[in-house]
């Protein structure tokens, strides 16, 4: 079935006027190609203008500069003529086309280039070609069927672990040096994947406790009886408590784990005094609003849940993409990437093929994301959705929370317009999800298709790794899903200084 994509894609328009007389055809990837043949005023037009813009520049014996008959410039500096002449038909024959097609460009600075086909005062032909706005489709939100979330589940024994989360903040450590690691211990840990090059860091002096509920069996077998400065290198396994599809998820990888040291907490007693600490007024508010707010993540896991499942959805809604677009917004990524030393690192000791596969893997990200804000800002300009600043996110008030549960690194507007733009495009996503999540409808889960085999080497993940002991560090931005910068508005007009260049 051909969509309404490519019955456009495929239509030619045709327009004409006392100028010209052009066709419109559309190409993939948003290209738009005038073919237009002009008519004899805008070739005799524009070879006077050639000729009087090159007489200017030069000197003929017997005139004083820019005096020169136009004949003779013509049988002096023929090249420089015919260059410029083509340039001017090119300009007008565009000129024209545009208000005649009403094409937008995709920016105000786009590049427009020409082919001459022929040319002479008597008429001309050309083809004219440009990067247009892409069409975007409305989308539906009654074809999105989302499936009921998994809420985490929220029991006394979760409760109680985090309160001991909460005292952790508090405890006192102290060093160990003159034993090996054993049971309830804590260990400050590097935990690197090794048997891919380069190598993969997991985790940098990052607190584990040695103990079941905190840390996978493959690990805690590994450090148990070791010492600070061991360095251990081992198999990553998932624990048999994780289901059939989690086990899967997370094949095993051979890894190395440094021990940077072994600690003992010492925790502050769990009181009311402790409780007014962290903003309660007594130990048994504590646990009524800590209850509070793991049911408030339960809920928000939940709607995370379905907007994946919305993200999954929009990208079923195909449209062509300009690629000068997604180029700009993989080098952006990759600009931001190679600031961060370990990814430097990483990319200096890459061959090309490997560099090579690394920037089709951001490519593809960025295609991802340059779609997903446009379906959004079609959804946000269709349903008047806007970006208000109190929409922006605000530091939690509640002590407990912001303990707990650090927020991202919120906006400020004195950050340069790209942080500006990236959390304009979080907040924008997360508004539209979310709408689309109100007005979709509720159905069973979908059935997951078999996953093509795969040739070659194939990315694997580690085994998880259970939660680690807190440290008071401030948690990390997470990584955009929109692309980083507003596309301009299109215009109809490109600059003076974009006008159509010779191929």
């Amino acid at each position: 079935m051909t969509s309404k994509t490519e019955e456009k894609t495929k239509k030619k328009e045709e327009y004409k006027n006392d100028q010209v007389q052009v066709v419109v055809e559309r190409k993939p990837n948003c290209i738009v190609e005038y073919h237009v043949h002009a008519h004899r005023p805008i070739c005799v037009e524009a070879h006077k203008k050639a000729a009087k813009s090159v007489g200017k520049e030069v000197v003929i014996p017997g005139f004083r500069k820019g005096k020169a008959p136009p004949e003779l410039v013509a049988k002096r500096y023929p090249g420089e003529l015919d260059k410029r002449w083509q340039e001017g038909i090119a300009n007008a024959s565009y000129r024209e086309s545009a208000q005649l097609a009403n094409v937008p460009v995709i920016r105000q600075d786009a590049n427009i280039t020409f082919k001459m086909e022929s040319h002479s005062r008597d008429g001309a032909k050309l083809i004219l070609s440009f990067e247009t706005a892409p069409h975007i489709p409305s989308i539906d939100p009654a074809k999105c069927v989302l499936s009921e979330g998994k809420a985490p589940e929220v029991s006394k024994e979760k409760v109680e672990e985090t309160i001991r989360q909460t005292q952790m903040f508090f405890a006192k450590w102290e060093i160990v040096k003159d034993r090996p690691v054993k049971e309830n211990d804590f260990l400050l840990l590097d935990v690197d994947v090794i048997e891919e090059e380069p190598e993969q860091k997991l985790f940098s002096n990052t607190r584990f406790e040695v103990s079941d509920k905190s840390m996978a069996q493959w690990m805690k077998k590994l450090v148990l009886g070791k010492k600070t400065g061991d360095v251990l290198e081992g198999m990553s396994e998932p624990d048999a408590t994780l289901s059939e599809e989690e086990k899967k998820e997370f094949p095993p990888k051979k890894v190395r784990v440094t021990i940077k040291a072994i600690e003992e907490a010492t925790l502050p007693e769990l009181n009311d005094e402790f409780a007014k600490q962290v903003g309660a007024k007594s130990v048994d508010e504590l646990r009524t609003r800590i209850k509070e707010l793991l049911n408030k993540k339960a809920a928000e896991a939940v709607r995370e849940q379905h907007r994946e499942q919305v993200t999954t959805f929009l990208f079923s809604n195909y449209f062509e993409i300009p690629s000068s677009v997604i180029e700009k917004e993989t080098q952006f990524r990759l600009q931001q990437m190679i600031q961060d030393a370990g990814f430097k690192a990483k990319w200096d000791q890459s061959n090309n093929k490997e560099k090579q596969e690394l920037i089709d893997n951001v490519k593809n990200q960025a295609e991802k994301a340059v779609r997903i804000f446009y379906l959004c800002r079609k959804i946000a300009m269709d349903q008047s959705i806007s970006i208000e600043p109190k929409d922006m996110p605000l530091a939690s008030s509640d002590p407990i929370e912001a303990l707990l549960f650090p927020s991202p690194q919120h906006h400020d507007p004195r950050q340069p317009d790209v942080k500006q733009a990236e959390a304009y495009s979080r907040l924008l996503l997360e508004k539209t999800e979310d709408w689309i999540i109100a007005h979709a409808r509720i159905g069973p889960p979908p059935k997951k298709a078999a996953e093509p085999k795969k040739e070659g080497k194939t990315e694997k993940k580690p085994a998880p790794k259970k939660k680690a002991a807190p440290k008071k560090t401030a948690a990390k931005t997470p990584a955009a899903k929109t692309p980083a910068a507003k596309e301009e508005k299109p215009s109809p007009k490109p600059k003076r200084k974009s006008a159509p260049k010779k191929k």
